[in-house]
């Protein structure tokens, strides 16, 4: 009997050690996720500080972003030994759609980062989640949620603070400016729809890969008529925009995704207008007014609206 107690006392002491040493590991892991997306998150804060420094077309500069990326991401899939991420199964259709939609969001984007300071351009782009909660019911099928409405109203007021801040002038470069960087937010949330339903059926590798691929095609007439005599720093730093900010930032996020859930990830991502805003003060010296504070901090506002919500609604299914 007391043999029998013995051991079942260090069968409880072991199982409690395994218990222990399973949740310890797990917090660990979750925290390297959590760690790896705001990493990348801030990384790409830095896009509007090198896009400025180059004195390329913003078309030419997302095509040159797009193709150092696709090299770089062909190149790991072939010294890796991926062959599977290169076998689509008949998904030609909605990859050369999402790289179209890929080539627009930056264009748009960039262009913005061109026309208005860096950290309004990447604040509305931002209104993408909220783009994205209304096109889902219509696309997915997915039901309206009262968290939808109440982002909308943070993000709509948030967009007429950041708006008031520029030279409003309807043939003005701040309006052009305004409207590029609503349509990257609107077009990139068209990619995260389209890109939902293709990641059912393939992994994220093979949707980065093959969506570079068809935007940097889509971007080649961007290269017509265009100079590309540029300093030597311009070309390394467009190097640095497509293999560090987009595909070892991309393959960060994506590795910290698997370690945590996507409606914390979507919640860290917002680390990159506050960094852009950052990145914009500390290397371009553009001074964000209490306005524009006030505007980007409604829209993360916004954003975190929908995703708690979801994350909440997640946690009970």
């Amino acid at each position: 009997m007391l043999l029998n107690k013995q051991e079942k006392s260090r069968d409880n002491e072991s199982s409690i050690f395994e218990s222990w040493r399973k949740t310890h590991l797990k917090l660990e892991l979750r925290s390297v996720g959590c760690l790896a997306v705001a990493v990348a998150s801030v990384i790409w804060g830095s896009n509007g500080v090198i896009v400025n420094q180059v004195s390329l077309p913003s078309y030419t500069i997302a095509f040159f972003r797009v193709s150092f990326a696709t090299l770089s991401l062909w190149l790991g899939a072939f010294f890796t030994r991926k062959w599977r991420v290169m076998q689509v199964r008949g998904a030609w259709r909605i990859l050369v759609i999402l790289g179209l939609l890929l080539a627009l969001d930056w264009a748009f984007l960039f262009q913005a980062m061109k026309l208005i300071p860096i950290g309004n351009a990447v604040l509305l782009n931002y209104t993408a989640p909220v783009f994205v909660a209304l096109l889902a019911p219509i696309i997915l099928k997915e039901r309206v949620r009262q968290a939808t409405i109440y982002a909308l109203a943070l993000s709509v007021v948030g967009i007429l603070l950041i708006s008031s801040t520029q030279d409003f002038q309807v043939h003005g470069l701040s309006f052009l400016g305004v409207v590029s960087a609503l349509l990257a937010g609107f077009v990139y949330a068209l990619f995260v729809i389209f890109a939902k339903k293709t990641l059912a059926s393939l992994s994220g590798y093979s949707v980065a890969l093959y969506s570079y691929s068809f935007s940097s095609i889509f971007l080649i007439p961007s290269l017509i008529q265009v100079d590309l005599s540029v300093s030597l720093s311009s070309w390394m730093l467009l190097l640095l925009l497509g293999v560090f900010n987009t595909a070892f930032a991309v393959t960060l996020y994506l590795r910290g995704l698997r370690l945590i859930k996507a409606q914390e990830a979507a919640v860290l991502t917002y680390f990159e207008p506050a960094s852009a805003v950052g990145f914009g003060y500390l290397l371009l010296a553009q001074q964000p007014t209490i306005t524009t504070i006030a505007g980007g901090l409604l829209m993360l506002l916004a954003g975190y609206v929908v995703a708690s919500k979801t994350e909440e609604e997640a946690s009970k299914a």
